[in-house]
């Protein structure tokens, strides 16, 4: 069995602290707290690209109303975020695998960066954390994460009660926690759970009356950048109290799927994002990736895979840009 990269919270606590689980669209989701859907499934308006031009527009979204967005808030207690246990664990899924090779780099636990931090939902059947970043937008309110973070794929629907903790760190909330007004996924994922369009968006609600972007700065988008780039990897694992950062190198997987190798990236890093040019001075880079697509992001903790970032995900971010405001 494949192991995902996706966390569940739930009965056991993980190391006593709370780890956890963005084109115009129309909606294909049926919330079971009712959720107000943005459109009904059918032809889309049509998208810009970044240069303005018309592009088919392939996106499935949902908006959360206010009532659910405050309903998330009080959701996520502290106990909420503490209890975590990954997913698969009861089927004996070894999520701690490493690859063999004495070169693979080794990943090391940090204290966070502001634009990067832990994505905590409910699928109907569990709590689950990921990882998500801010990606720079218009709105101002946009985060990347990997598609099955915020939506179950073929057959499923959204997830709920949706937020977010920049920088989260040993249950620490420097930056609050932050709640989602929309998320976004491609058509392509939501019906046939494509591993090549693993990739998704949400726009946050403010906080105090502030956007996530002018809170904690935010990441370029970077598309066709080939593969044997130099990346930095944040993500938040299972297996410790804290992120994690590690220094490595992307490779070719498949024609749309890109590899790092790099130790310690266990369930809870799917959507970590792949930074170019990190600048350690101001925590920013440009988002090249996130964990994801292949097996969700790879079944051994030493291998992490992407959907390849083309124009499919710079499409999508414009879609959601547009809807976010």
């Amino acid at each position: 069995m494949s192991i995902t990269k996706t966390a569940v919270v739930g009965a056991t606590t993980l190391a006593s602290t709370a780890l956890l689980a963005a084109s115009v669209g129309t909606v294909n989701a049926a919330s079971a707290q009712s959720t107000q859907v943005a459109a009904a499934m059918g032809a889309a308006a049509p998208a810009s690209d970044a240069q303005g031009r018309t592009v088919a527009d392939t996106s499935t979204s949902v908006r959360i109303s206010a009532a659910e967005s405050g309903s998330a808030s009080r959701y996520w207690t502290e106990r909420r975020m503490a209890a975590a246990t990954p997913l698969d664990l009861e089927d004996g899924a070894a999520t701690g695998q490493q690859l063999t090779a004495q070169s693979i780099p080794v990943s090391k636990p940090f204290g966070g960066v502001p634009t990067v931090g832990a994505l905590f939902s409910n699928d109907g059947h569990g709590d689950h954390y990921c990882t998500a970043s801010v990606v720079h937008s218009s709105s101002q309110r946009l985060l990347i994460t990997a598609a099955h973070c915020i939506h179950g794929g073929k057959g499923k629907t959204y997830r709920r009660n949706v937020v977010f903790v920049p920088k989260y760190d040993r249950g620490h909330r420097p930056y609050g926690m932050w709640t989602a007004g929309m998320l976004m996924v491609d058509q392509r994922w939501a019906s046939k759970s494509d591993p090549d369009l693993d990739f998704g968006f949400i726009a946050l609600n403010t906080r105090n009356g502030t956007t996530i972007q002018k809170a904690v700065g935010y990441n370029k988008l970077s598309i066709n950048r080939g593969v044997g780039r130099t990346v930095d990897v944040f993500g938040y694992p299972d297996a410790r109290e804290r992120p994690i950062s590690c220094h490595t190198k992307t490779a070719r997987y498949s024609k749309y799927q890109i590899r790092m190798d790099c130790t310690g990236f266990t369930r809870g890093t799917s959507g970590s994002p792949w930074l170019l040019g990190y600048n350690g001075k101001t925590h920013t880079g440009s988002i090249n990736g996130v964990i994801g697509g292949f097996h969700t992001g790879g079944h051994t903790a030493s291998r992490s895979y992407s959907a390849y970032f083309d124009k499919d995900v710079a499409n999508l971010r414009s879609a959601a840009d547009k809807r976010a405001r």
